[in-house]
């Protein structure tokens, strides 16, 4: 509620695109590869805070296109100005919730599924992994990088959304344009 308050008073264009609190703060949700025209992100994050001050990032991610299949996550969040980060937590990953066309995975199908996740990822585990905004001749894109590992990571687009616009997790309806890197 204090948010969708904060959001109404604060003007849009007052918001540092690159400022991660600033968005969270408006009531705003990180879509990664935009698709205006369908309301589609590739993934879509949502932040919370807790009385203790702790903040949440929920992520919903698409993991294969057709059929559709995401991937819900939460974990700690920990943000400095343009920058998200978070450790590599298998005791998250476990807690994940799938989605096949939108539909949650019975909770028996879901833990099959996430244990096959997690041993493909295992290997990430207790790693700090960092996202940072920057914009370029504005537009907004993330990088990333997971300490202790040599794994180059694309950069995306991305946008600030506002709940109940309409944005999904969904396939692009056409490919993401590439996105140069500094």
């Amino acid at each position: 509620m204090f948010a969708m308050l904060l959001a109404a008073a604060t003007p849009a264009a007052a918001v540092p695109q690159t400022d991660f609190l600033a968005g969270i703060r408006a009531g705003k949700q990180l879509c990664s590869n935009p698709d205006p025209v369908n309301k589609s992100c590739s993934t879509i994050d949502s932040f919370t805070k807790a009385a203790d001050g702790t903040l949440t990032d929920t992520g919903e991610t698409l993991l294969a296109a057709e059929p559709p299949v995401t991937l819900e996550t939460s974990s700690i969040a920990h943000i400095d100005g343009a920058t998200n980060c978070g450790m590599m937590d298998m005791a998250d990953l476990q807690k994940g919730r799938l989605r096949v066309m939108g539909q949650l995975l019975p909770p028996d199908q879901n833990a099959v599924a996430i244990a096959k996740i997690a041993e493909k990822l295992a290997f990430i585990a207790g790693h700090k992994a960092c996202e940072t905004l920057h914009s370029n001749g504005g537009k907004l894109t993330k990088s990333a990088h997971i300490e202790g590992l040599d794994a180059k990571i694309e950069d995306k687009p991305v946008a600030w959304i506002v709940p109940g616009d309409g944005y999904k997790v969904a396939a692009p309806s056409a490919p993401v344009p590439a996105v140069a890197t500094q």
